[in-house]
């Protein structure tokens, strides 16, 4: 099985990347996904969660307050440790289940956001592809897509690994400032290359 670690910074386009692959055949496994479900009410995430900070991070109906929480993670270095050691050991183990499942595929597609900065994944995959884009497209994607500020997302940007580094540890890049056909385009000449 061959794996490709599938990473980009915030509004890089690596969900619209997942999903073209997605289109063209390749099993995904999505660690935003994952994060997303761990975190559902008596789901493993949810529970933790609960247990170390109370019912701070619920709504009214007892759901976790996403905007909530990544608003205070984005404001303290140290709340935002604090969760992600939580969540990912529990993340990491659902990937690996998720792995072993899809055991019998020749290529399988890994969506790590942070795939540099975690270290834990890089073991796992054959190599990495990095979709990367111009800070400006960046920015302006993630304020059109999520309705953030510029502030809260020039935050978030900033506490990612810096584009450079991503680009220099990279085993393939995709520049996605164009557009959608273009990204398209480029994957499919990957996707062809890998075969």
């Amino acid at each position: 099985m061959f794996i490709i670690g599938l990473t980009g910074g915030i509004g890089s386009g690596k969900s619209t990347a997942a999903n073209i692959l997605k289109e063209m055949g390749l099993k995904i496994i999505d660690l935003d996904q994952i994060s997303h479900n761990i975190m559902k009410a008596g789901e493993p995430g949810y529970n933790k969660i609960l247990k170390n900070f109370g019912d701070k991070y619920l709504d009214k109906n007892n759901n976790f307050d996403r905007k909530h929480l990544r608003d205070d993670m984005f404001s303290s270095i140290d709340l935002k440790q604090r969760i992600e050691l939580i969540l990912h050991p529990i993340i990491f183990e659902e990937c690996k289940n998720q792995l072993n499942k899809l055991s019998h595929e020749e290529f399988v597609v890994l969506v790590v956001p942070l795939l540099f900065e975690t270290k834990n994944y890089t073991n796992l995959i054959s190599e990495s592809l990095l979709i990367d884009c111009d800070l400006k497209s960046q920015i302006k994607r993630v304020i059109k897509r999520d309705g953030l500020s510029e502030v809260l997302v020039k935050k978030i940007v900033a506490s990612q690994m810096s584009r450079d580094r991503k680009l220099s540890l990279a085993n393939k890049v995709i520049y996605n400032n164009g557009n959608m056909n273009n990204l398209k385009t480029q994957l499919e000449n990957y996707y062809k290359n890998l075969l």
